[in-house]
């Protein structure tokens, strides 16, 4: 029978009668289509692949030569300062953070990535540029070498079994592969792995569309099993209530947060968070939507209630025509409190572009040096996070303030970045 089919790929016929001995019933121009299709989805795949190889080495490259040359971000009175190598790493990172528009941490990952596949696993790296593995994949690779000292020889050994499969089965047999090597080649060394990997526990926020959110908690498999069983101990407990509305999934969710804000508990949630509040959106006159910092625009039932009854929010009702308070301008070094509410509420977050660390928690800082002249006013202040704050005075960044209230950074290349201005 393979020899027939063979013999029937020459020609379109022949392929359209091959799909018809096989019981397929459709026209041969759109199985041509489909089959286009399918190799131009699968070709793109492995081009995508090719060039996230590619650019992971080139954020490398450009971290590694900052490295080694320190000067080439840094102002001389910081090149000779302790910790100049890390100062100039962070610089570059921040550039390719304000040209990709991607946090720099993630640059800095990047750059770890594409280091820990070249020099512990060469074979995994050249499955990757060939573009056979995907991103996400090789990701799970280095996760895996977590804890072996470059040159372990065990390494040679996770690397031919995880690249003897990589590109071939899903991302999430991939990682039980990798978990399944790490124990044969670490029989000894479990426990100290779950040390290490307990030690980065942590909760993650993550604010999606609708007015939602993702809270995140990394834990220990033990820890979130028992916060598992006692969250649908509880949701069936519930449930069993003849007028509960609230289907278990619900109930699990609205039980969590009530046990993590502690409402009508002596230690319930006490922070502040500030919602500015157009004053004709409150009164159904605008459209105007209010503006949770940190966030972006929350329903306008929310805001009422907020504005109404909240006593640990921040509100600050805003000029319905120029969305302005009043004039906070000043002649002092130290910026008022005033000043600092209303950066942190029209910009967000940290004004460097690329950066999304909340400008509630940074620096404000002069745009342009208050020994040099800089004024302390909305003109010549923005909210910076303390790491570029700091940055910003070490290397040979320069920076500008425009009339409308955007950011400018000049980076040493000449290449200028300009974040959005605030609303």
């Amino acid at each position: 029978m393979e020899d027939v089919f063979d013999s029937m790929t020459a020609t379109p016929l022949a392929v359209e009668a091959m799909h018809e001995f096989a019981g397929v019933d459709a026209r041969f121009d759109a199985f041509a289509a489909l089959e286009s299709a399918l190799d131009e989805a699968e070709t793109a795949r492995f081009s995508a692949n090719r060039a996230m190889a590619v650019h992971l080495d080139a954020v490398r490259l450009a971290i590694e030569l900052s490295r080694r040359d320190p000067s080439l971000y840094l102002r001389p009175a910081a090149v000779a300062a302790p910790g100049a190598e890390d100062l100039a790493v962070r610089a570059a990172a921040a550039e390719l953070s304000m040209r990709l528009r991607i946090p720099a941490g993630t640059i800095r990952n990047r750059a770890h990535e594409a280091s820990v596949l070249q020099r512990c696993l060469p074979l995994v790296w050249e499955r990757f540029s060939a573009g056979v593995a995907d991103y996400s994949d090789v990701r799970v690779a280095v996760d895996a070498t977590s804890g072996f000292a470059a040159g372990d020889p065990r390494l040679v050994e996770l690397d031919a079994g995880l690249a003897e499969v990589i590109g071939t089965i899903t991302t999430v047999q991939l990682r039980q592969r990798a978990r399944t090597l790490r124990a044969r080649l670490e029989r000894d060394g479990l426990e100290a792995r779950h040390t290490r990997a307990y030690a980065s526990r942590r909760v993650v926020i993550e604010h999606v569309d609708d007015g939602m959110a993702w809270v995140s908690l990394l834990t220990s498999s033990v820890d979130a099993a028992r916060i598992r069983a006692r969250l649908d101990a509880t949701a069936q407990r519930l449930s069993g209530s003849a007028d509960e509305p609230r289907n278990r999934d619900q109930l699990r969710a609205d039980t969590a947060v009530a046990w993590l804000v502690g409402d009508g508990t002596p230690t319930a949630a006490r922070v502040e968070v500030v919602v500015t509040v157009p004053v004709l959106g409150l009164a159904g006159v605008s459209d105007q939507p209010a503006m949770l910092d940190g966030v972006g625009p929350i329903d306008r039932a929310t805001a009422r209630q907020l504005f109404a009854d909240a006593p640990s929010f921040l509100r600050l009702a805003v000029d319905p025509i120029t969305s302005a308070p009043l004039d906070l301008d000043r002649t002092r070094y130290r910026p008022s409190n005033a000043q600092r509410t209303w950066l942190a509420v029209t910009h967000g977050r940290c004004t460097r572009p690329g950066c999304n660390r909340l400008a509630v928690s940074s620096d404000i800082d002069h745009v342009r040096d208050w020994q040099h002249g800089g004024a302390t006013d909305r003109a010549n202040l923005a909210p910076l996070c303390r790491g570029d704050h700091r940055l910003k005075h070490v290397a040979k960044f320069a920076t500008v303030k425009h009339s409308d209230q955007s950011v400018a950074w000049r980076s040493p290349v000449g290449r200028s970045y300009t974040g959005p201005p605030p609303f």
